[in-house]
């Protein structure tokens, strides 16, 4: 059949729009980072950005994302789990991210929904708080970036028994089935069981606020007048410790011990109010998170377990004491 002009210009039309959705069709979709033509998108879920923290995550996420010539997308869910599972859904349903990073809210509740989601082909980094009661890495998922971890809570209390005397410790921690409460107290009752010279004598469960620590620890001084120290797993926690430990007269006699440490952290290092530290390092959480997941839809082989603590390379680190203090830059 002879064709006619018109006739041959719509059949061309037809055959260059169809091999431009097949292009385009190539280049979406999760994983599409192989195609030099694609700028790979990558959603971060973070709980919220309420705090210095969790700003210092929305913070590297956007300057981070710029230097990898991603496209970054950071949702926040107000701490609320429901609202975050929600988000996940939609992402996965409209295929939004070529990969996800990952800090979840509900660590244990939201494992399966995130599994499933590594399932369906979404490359996934967990980030900070680890899932489904791992203490790092989750079979499915692309790998874990987090120094709150039991290897550095270990650290952290070896520390303490080596620079303590002798005697009963109290604990603050966050909320009950959190994750950094339980790799928190499942280090505590490690390290306290092969120390036979210390007690355990309580742990606090807390709102992670100022209050709640400084009225927890002012419960700790008037029940135990013979406490040798205070360890708090959360710097904002600890500025209630320190206030009840000066109100009661006890600044040389009860030890404060500190993580998550912040810049104000730094300073009562310095100056003696906290013996020691474990630094706080959302920034560097976020930026190898990112690191690892461009590297991986690029086809590269990544680690599966992460942790910030170990790029820190002055001496004593990761613990921060007075000897190391000034070569510490807090990251919120």
């Amino acid at each position: 059949m002879k064709l006619t002009s018109r006739a041959k210009k719509r059949v061309l039309a037809a055959v260059a729009a169809a091999a431009v959705a097949v292009s385009l069709a190539a280049c979406s979709g999760a994983g599409a980072g192989a195609s030099q033509d694609h700028k790979l998108k990558i959603g971060v879920f973070i709980p919220a950005n309420s705090n210095a923290y969790l700003q210092s995550e929305q913070k590297a996420a956007t300057e981070v994302g710029k230097e990898l010539g991603v496209d970054v997308t950071v949702i926040t869910s107000n701490w609320k789990a429901q609202d975050q599972n929600t988000a996940f859904q939609l992402a996965q349903q409209r295929k939004t991210y070529d990969g996800w990073v990952v800090n979840a809210i509900s660590p244990a509740d939201q494992c399966n929904g995130i599994k499933r989601a590594a399932q369906s082909g979404i490359p996934i980094i967990i980030a900070i708080t680890a899932i489904c009661g791992d203490d790092g890495y989750t079979k499915g998922t692309v790998g874990f970036v987090g120094e709150q971890n039991r290897s550095g809570y270990d650290k952290w209390f070896n520390y303490m028994f080596a620079n303590t005397t002798p005697g009963s410790i109290s604990l603050i921690t966050g909320p009950t089935l959190d994750f950094v409460t339980d790799t928190t107290t499942a280090a505590a009752k490690a390290g306290f069981a092969s120390h036979s010279n210390f007690k355990l004598a309580s742990i606090e469960n807390t709102d992670y606020s100022t209050d709640a620590a400084y009225k927890a620890a002012q419960t700790f001084l008037n029940a135990n007048g013979d406490l040798k120290a205070i360890a708090s797993n959360y710097s904002g926690m600890t500025r209630g410790v320190v206030q009840a430990v000066k109100q009661a007269g006890k600044a040389d006699s009860v030890i404060v011990y500190d993580s998550n440490g912040d810049s104000w952290t730094k300073s009562q290092v310095a100056a003696g109010t906290i013996k020691a530290a474990l630094p706080g390092m959302p920034y560097t959480d976020i930026k190898l998170s990112l690191a690892l997941l461009v590297d991986k839809l690029k086809g590269k082989t990544v680690a599966t377990n992460t942790n910030p603590l170990d790029t820190l390379t002055f001496p004593g680190a990761p613990l921060i004491t007075k000897d190391n203090v000034d070569q510490w830059k807090p990251e919120y």
